[in-house]
């Protein structure tokens, strides 16, 4: 009868430690699960901060776009561009230069001269506008590239949380049977005990009736 207590005992405790080992795991788990969590809720955050700028980034360029459109409107019409505006002004110049031309003449040239002039300043700040654009669109494919990077970590992040609670699901799935398992050995041990104690308190009525 002894043997009997005591194998149930030691299957017991080692139930009892298995659910230790097992809530340990657990520990783990949760823990593993939630730092996955934080990182995922960080990169979305950082995502979400980087594609704020790139909207911004991308409404910038289009007011700058539209900027440089309602000045190419009148190089259009005119069909000019930056290098023949150029030549024009220094033809105009050769000509005051060389044909003295008479100050009438001459004053309606220079005119004519600041007027191109005007346009060459215009084709100059479509040339700042052009680089900006360049610039601001540089920066947007790098900001991105970072976008797609903290999306990464947050669809990485995502697996191993899910991961994680999918093995902790499990874990307390097989707690939960280990404590109806312990429950039940316990209680067949306390009733194998009350038995034990019965036998022997019945025994010594016995011994007792029965004195040698």
């Amino acid at each position: 009868m002894e043997t009997t207590t005591n194998i149930k005992k030691e299957e017991l405790k080692t139930l009892n430690d298995k659910i230790k080992e097992l809530y340990e795991k657990a520990k783990e788990l949760k823990e593993k699960r939630n730092n996955a969590n934080e990182e995922v809720k960080l990169h979305k955050e950082k995502r979400e901060n980087i594609n704020k700028i790139v909207k911004e980034k991308i409404e910038l360029i289009r007011n700058l776009k539209k900027e440089r459109g309602e000045l190419l409107i009148e190089f259009k019409e005119l069909k000019v561009n930056k290098d023949s505006i150029n030549q024009k002004i220094q033809q105009l110049e050769t000509i005051i230069e060389t044909k003295c031309p008479s100050l009438e003449k001459e004053r309606e040239l220079v005119a004519e001269i600041e007027s191109y002039k005007k346009l060459l300043e215009k084709s100059n700040v479509i040339d700042e506008l052009n680089k900006k654009i360049a610039e601001i669109s540089e920066e947007i494919s790098e900001f991105v590239k970072k976008s797609a990077e903290e999306h990464k970590q947050v669809l990485e992040n995502a697996k191993i949380s899910a991961e994680s609670h999918q093995k902790l699901i499990e874990i307390y799935s097989q707690i939960n049977k280990l404590k109806e398992k312990s429950k039940e050995l316990y209680k067949k041990l306390k009733e194998h005990n009350n038995k034990e104690n019965i036998t022997e308190r019945e025994e010594k009525e016995e011994n007792n009736k029965n004195p040698e």
